[in-house]
């Protein structure tokens, strides 16, 4: 089989000769830029740095000397910045700077967004610190002005691209995460405690405010669905909606405020394109997700079966007949560091979590997130070459 072949069947859960592996395919299933350079050092390869494709989190694609040693099936194309901002602002960015180098700035390094929150690099990658409607009222965001998502600069020369991919090479193209989803986006804008706390006591605030994200995503889709909705397999968007032991918000709350944004939206972009769609959520999400199903999701990632009631049995004995698994290859929270951790714990988990997912399809292995910069280059490597080993079916 091909890449695109193998991927096709995986994600119609079907088992296909080997399961899928993908490391840079999205930029949340990736290397962070020091891991990756500690795992070229270690290897010896001399390639010129890779560009970094999302600031916030420092991610790169690994270069090609380890794309072709991990097997991966996976090439993105991601959305360039918008062309035009109207700020006089050098530092204000889009939601992703992708496809050019990026300058990597000194700690407390503060850069805007298109909105106006502000992040402040902590160590390696961003965290918001100031938040755009941190202090707006409802007659505030009825006068906003939202960024434009028909900017030509976010798709320039994105067809070609996607178009030469597609015929001369056979790996599974994506269409990388590049807008927030209406859940988190609005905590990036309002704040965490400010957005949660307007669900609960100022509703009309709370869905005035989902309803102009997402009718931004959804043009946001649609200029980019435009440019490359028929040459791509697999579209990805983010919207974390889970915390470590539960849900951001009860499966209710979700129900009655977040649901029907997510379903609005699948729905747009299942009517743009054939590719089956990727979401992006951390944590602890499994009474979410029959929901996510009725939303249109094809397949979840990351599968953080350290959180609570993910277990990786279960959630594939209760969903695997409808939703594809993008991750659960590797624990990246616990599993990776510490003075347990050996060449053979890892060995096992990895074996282990590929033998539960891959039974009937339906599994790409990816680790629970990005490689962190403090994991060793040599346990990197086993992670990868480890699911190489084990990625054939029967």
């Amino acid at each position: 089989m091909t890449s695109r072949e193998r991927v096709f069947a995986t994600l119609n859960r079907r088992e296909p000769d080997r399961v899928p592996i993908d490391c840079g395919g999205t930029i949340c299933s990736t290397l962070t830029r020091s891991a990756h350079n500690a795992v070229k050092a270690h290897l010896g390869i001399r390639t010129p740095d890779e560009p970094v494709t999302h600031p916030v989190l420092d991610t790169v694609v690994p270069c090609e000397p380890l794309l072709a040693r991990w097997e991966i099936d996976f090439r993105a194309v991601r959305m360039r910045p918008p062309g035009q901002i109207d700020d006089s602002s050098a530092d204000r960015q889009g939601f992703a700077a992708t496809s050019a180098a990026v300058v990597i700035q000194p700690h407390g390094h503060r850069f805007s967004d298109e909105f106006g929150t502000v992040w402040q690099k902590a160590d390696l990658d961003y965290a918001p610190v100031k938040y755009a409607f941190a202090e707006f009222t409802l007659a505030d965001l009825k006068r906003v002005r939202w960024p434009d998502p028909y900017d030509p600069g976010r798709v320039a020369g994105l067809q070609e691209e996607a178009r030469r991919l597609k015929e001369t090479t056979d790996f599974c193209i994506v269409g990388d995460i590049m807008c927030g989803g209406p859940f988190e986006q609005a905590c990036w804008l309002r704040g965490y405690s400010a957005f949660l706390t307007d669900l609960h006591v100022d509703p009309t605030f709370a869905e005035a405010l989902l309803e102009g994200i997402t009718e931004l995503d959804i043009g946001m889709w649609d200029a980019y669905l435009g440019a490359i909705g028929e040459h791509v397999q697999v579209v990805a968007q983010g919207d974390d909606v889970g915390m470590q032991d539960r849900e951001y918000i009860s499966p209710e709350m979700y129900r009655n405020y977040i649901f029907p944004r997510h379903k609005r939206l699948y729905d747009f972009i299942h009517s743009k394109t054939s590719a089956k769609l990727f979401m992006h959520s951390c944590g602890s999400i499994r009474k979410l997700i029959p929901s996510l199903i009725e939303a249109g999701v094809d397949a979840l990632n990351p599968v953080q079966y350290s959180a609570a009631d993910m277990d990786l049995a279960g959630l594939k004995r209760q969903f695997g007949a409808e939703l594809s698994f993008w991750g659960g290859g590797m624990d990246t929270q616990h599993a990776l560091l510490g003075p347990g951790v050996t060449p053979q714990s890892i060995e096992a988990d990895v074996r282990r979590n590929m033998e539960i997912l891959m039974k009937g399809g339906g599994f790409v292995f990816s680790a629970t997130h990005n490689i962190q910069h403090e994991i060793p280059p040599e346990t990197t490597l086993k992670v990868y070459d480890t699911a190489v080993a084990r990625r054939r079916y029967g």
